[in-house]
């Protein structure tokens, strides 16, 4: 038998058994994935019912909370209660507007012994004091209530939220609020298009488990949790109709494509049986001169594709030189474009303390401070020594396109420190930066460049604190000896410390988790460290971070042995 029948004969079967066994594959696949994808829904409808329980709580807190300390109802309570006088008459029509207002089912007015002085319902008058009082007496967090069959109050599952407000003689006034649970759950599953509802088995974890599907349902359990021992299992259900219906859809396209595909294959297979079996093999042996490294375009003739082909060929060979060009031109732009970005990173940390000692100065000048004077000598001193550090290095980078070698001279580190804290102190605001030695050895190493270290942390550990929603805070900058004839520089917070998925890649160039970082900090911090001899690491710490400088006493390497630079 001739090539070309052969040929469309194999790749005939080949296309259909490949065809059918992938469409087989895909449709397992898509189903699997489908039913991953709407158990994850469910899962997730589940977990998103909690939380919007959590954020109603959390509203709800808030609400009764400011009523407590403002609201028209505890002020003239606490007026009745210290003038003697009978008001509720008043209280009891005061505390169902209050009700209606902030949206609850139940809401209880008590006095601190937990005596109820009104109540909406009015059947809550027959809370107990002892009862009022255990509940105004939980934690304000606490908020789900699982129901308790003797109780008055609450009796139902419900939200529960508390506040409570002390006035003058010992006298006090608490709101008790109840948000029944059921009617809760079923407007959110309305709103997401599920059923919610409680659960009757044991709690499952506040971040729920993977939905279970079956036939007609996929269903999945969670839990509402307040973390103050309060939990309540919740049940989410939807119906499988959607996900039946995409899976009836999909196997039609399955077969379709199927079906489309082995027809065009045997078309093609036809084609190019008669096309590719006599001009191959001369392209094969064109080509194979290619592999052994003669790099010349291919002269092949033929006609279609073949001849398509050839010439695509011929125009890669010829593109190979101009490519290399390219890439060349285009590794030294990245290069160049590199030192650009490490040249503006260094130069924006030291404006800084330019900036807050100019903002002193004028702080200190518009209200006439007597201390203008002594500050200003401080100041100018400052600027003048922060802008020298920028011009030094701007003109490095822009001669040799990288850090500047060291300048090592005598330094007290402890000083150093002290210096770079000082420079940060009006930045740094409530955060508190202090300096704490161990009598350490003066060393040799380029006063700039570690400045420029301490600055890069000091600075990053600032960021970290205010990155997570703090004013206030500790950084520590810590000089200590590190075995023998070494000196370490340890830089410590209390922020919110370094992610794990972070810590691998701390000092790659561009790595950073800061908005307005250029992730070069680290980098070059740690460049400078191992140009001088020594080592920048990050130390793991139960609460916060801890980047600490090792340097040898001796001061850094000569030229000829320091490690090539990273760029």
């Amino acid at each position: 038998m001739r090539l070309a029948p052969r040929f469309v004969i194999t790749f005939g079967l080949l296309v259909s058994a490949s065809t059918g066994l992938l469409g087989l594959a895909l449709r397992a696949e898509r189903r699997d994935a489908d039913a991953r994808h709407f158990a994850a829904e469910v899962t997730d409808d589940c977990n998103r019912a909690a939380t919007e329980v959590r954020t109603q709580a959390d509203s709800d807190r808030n609400v009764l909370g400011g009523a407590c300390e403002s609201g028209e109802l505890v002020d003239r309570t606490l007026i009745a209660l210290e003038s003697g006088e009978d008001r509720s008459v008043m209280l009891g029509q005061l505390v169902p507007e209050e009700r209606r207002s902030f949206g609850l089912d139940e809401l209880v007015l008590v006095d601190g012994k937990g005596n109820v002085l009104a109540a909406d319902p009015p059947s809550l008058m027959r809370v107990s004091s002892h009862e009022a009082a255990a509940e105004l007496a939980r934690d304000r967090a606490s908020f789900v209530s699982a129901g308790a069959k003797q109780a008055t109050f609450a009796s139902q599952p419900s939200v529960v939220t508390r506040c409570r407000r002390d006035g003058p003689a010992g006298i006090s006034v608490g709101l008790l609020g109840a948000r029944r649970l059921d009617p809760m759950l079923a407007h959110v599953g309305t709103t997401m298009g599920v059923s919610v509802k409680r659960g009757t088995g044991p709690s499952a974890t506040s971040t729920g488990a993977v939905a279970k599907i079956t036939d007609a349902m996929a269903q999945a359990d969670c839990a509402i949790d307040d973390g103050k021992g309060g939990r309540v299992p919740i049940v989410v259900s939807k119906d499988t109709t959607e996900l039946r219906d995409e899976a009836l859809a999909f196997d039609d396209k399955i077969i379709g494509y199927c079906l489309g595909a082995i027809a065009l294959a045997l078309v093609f297979a036809m084609f190019f049986a008669r096309r590719f079996s006599r001009p191959l093999s001369e392209l094969a042996d064109e080509a194979r001169k290619v592999a052994r490294g003669e790099a010349r375009p291919v002269k092949v003739r033929g006609t279609g594709e073949i001849a398509d082909l050839t010439s695509a060929f011929d125009r890669m060979i010829e593109d190979l030189g101009a490519t290399r060009r390219r890439l060349a031109a285009t590794t030294r732009v990245a290069a160049w474009r590199e030192v650009a970005r490490r040249v503006a990173h260094e130069v924006k940390n030291p404006l800084a303390p330019i900036r807050a000692a100019v903002e002193t100065l004028r702080r200190l000048r518009a209200r006439e401070d007597p201390a203008f004077d002594g500050y200003f000598d401080e100041a100018t001193r400052t600027v003048l020594a922060e802008v020298k550090r920028i011009n030094d290095i701007v003109t490095e980078f822009t001669r040799f396109a990288r850090l500047p070698p060291p300048k090592p001279t005598e330094l007290d580190l402890a000083a150093v420190a002290r210096d770079v804290v000082k420079l940060h102190e009006p930045a740094a605001g409530k955060i508190a930066l202090t300096v704490s030695t161990r009598t350490p050895p003066r060393v040799m190493a380029d006063r700039d460049q570690i400045v420029q270290v301490l600055t890069n942390l000091v600075q990053n550990a600032i960021d970290a604190i205010r990155g997570a929603g703090r004013e206030e805070g500790e950084v520590r900058v810590v000089v200590e000896p590190a075995g023998k004839d070494r000196i370490a520089i340890a830089v410590r917070d209390d922020g919110p410390g370094v992610t794990a998925e972070m810590i691998p890649r701390l000092f790659e160039p561009y790595a950073t988790s800061k908005a307005h970082g250029t992730g070069l900090g680290l980098a070059i911090a740690q460049r400078i460290a191992v140009e001088h001899g020594g080592e920048l690491s990050y130390v793991a710490q139960a609460r916060g971070a801890e980047f600490r400088m090792v340097l040898p006493v001796a001061g850094p390497p000569p030229v000829s042995e320091m490690p090539p630079p990273s760029s």
